[in-house]
């Protein structure tokens, strides 16, 4: 059987279908090496078969042509026509096969070029790796680039493809987007370069989820914040009570003392000093009525704690510049009561020295004792507790040392927080 005949029997749909495969497979990678930019070796090497196997198919069209136009036998054909038809039909098989050969050699270059060089077509195939979307827009909101991930959100948002970056833009919105249970952030970027607009979108959908956690945390932070300044208002009063109690205890302790020193003297006045009972009694007097010789309103917290030391017989000594405003006032005057109180009931002393000294960033105070030094480390209660929380109320902070004496610290910031 020859060419011709072939052509014109059942084996001309697979020859002309293998051939038309062929000529398709050259196209592609002609096509690519455009493309990719290949040299001009590459591309001739490329273009010669495809050549080939149009020459071929030229060839077969022009016996189809030839036999329809002219309704002829085959004797009529050129003389050069003629020869070529009247080759045998596995000489057209053959010529597919040399061309399908290379075809699939040039093939498996093409890929190892691509593998090995960049090109635009692997610069997208590596955007659509990436998780966050990338597009980029002309002046004019064309969009001349988009990966996958960008393609996908347009899809959810607006229902087609990303082209028109305006239009995505107004679909969009200002807020981060949430498409699908997941949440994006969108940045748009201008290059003054080149007339080009760049939009990324970042799953920030973690983030998102941290970001509601740390504020239903700060929620209930400050609720327990609020209920927390509550309770120290109220620890204030029951401390300020408990104070009151216990100094009434140790009056009425003092007292019980007295009148039992005073029986016992009148019983037998040899047996105790009566100035050292008429001074106690001088004391005790002075502190339970001092309180309704003066007017409370109209004296200063700060002179009330040094003569409230005084009358119990405790020398205040104050080096450094007293501050006028409160809480500074408040909270040395505090203190001041309560080191000399300790002072005559635990240490024996009779003088309190006070330095006061100002910092950069707030005020100290330094309070110090004459009498014993504490046999044992000091154990905050009553008093001195009371002290500290007023201290800390105020943004401040309280140190007590009881080597190699007592000493009370106390600092206070220049502002209450």
């Amino acid at each position: 059987m020859t060419i011709y005949e072939s052509i014109f029997s059942v084996w001309r749909q697979p020859l002309l279908g293998v051939l038309f495969l062929i000529l398709t497979g050259w196209m592609a990678l002609m096509v690519a090496a455009l493309r990719d930019g290949r040299s001009n070796r590459a591309k001739l090497a490329l273009l010669t078969p495809f050549l080939l196997g149009m020459a071929i198919l030229y060839l077969c069209m022009a016996f189809i042509s030839w036999e329809n136009n002219t309704h002829g036998g085959f004797g009529v054909l050129p003389g050069w026509l003629k020869a070529v038809g009247a080759l045998p039909a596995w000489a057209l098989a053959l010529a597919e096969g040399l061309l399908a050969v290379p075809l699939v050699y040039a093939a498996r270059e093409t890929r190892r070029y691509r593998d090995s060089h960049l090109t635009p077509d692997s610069l997208k195939e590596t955007m659509d790796l990436l998780p966050v979307g990338v597009a980029f827009a002309e002046a004019d909101g064309t969009v001349v680039f988009r990966n996958l991930v960008m393609d996908q959100l347009s899809l959810s948002l607006t229902g087609a493809l990303l082209t028109d970056l305006p239009r995505f833009r107004a679909a969009a919105g200002e807020e981060p987007l949430a498409l699908n249970g997941r949440v994006w952030q969108l940045d748009f970027h201008d290059f003054k370069v080149k007339p080009l607009t760049q939009l990324t979108a970042t799953d920030i959908t973690e983030q998102a989820r941290i970001l509601a956690g740390l504020e239903a945390n700060n929620k209930k932070l400050k609720d327990i914040r609020l209920r927390l300044e509550i309770y120290n208002r109220q620890a204030e009063r029951i401390i300020i009570a408990q104070e009151l109690l216990t100094a009434r205890m140790t009056v009425h302790d003092e007292l019980g003392h007295i009148l039992l020193e005073s029986r016992h003297y009148l019983n037998d006045s040899a047996a105790l000093n009566p100035a050292l009972l008429l001074q106690s009694l001088k004391n005790t007097n002075t502190y339970l009525l001092r309180e309704y010789e003066q007017d409370d309103t109209a004296r200063d917290v700060l002179a009330d704690a040094v003569d409230m030391a005084e009358a119990i017989g405790v020398e205040v000594t104050i080096t450094g510049r007293a501050p006028a405003e409160e809480p500074g006032r408040g909270v040395l005057a505090a203190a001041i009561q309560e080191c000399a109180a300790n002072a005559v009931k635990h240490a024996g002393g009779n003088a309190l020295t006070v330095r006061i000294g100002q910092e950069a960033d707030g005020l100290r105070f330094t309070l110090e004792n004459n009498g014993r030094a504490p046999a044992q480390p000091i154990r905050e209660s009553g008093g001195l507790l009371s002290l500290r929380a007023l201290t800390e109320s105020k943004g401040g902070r309280m140190e007590v040392a009881s080597v190699p004496a007592f000493r009370l610290t106390i600092f206070l910031p220049e502002r209450e927080p």
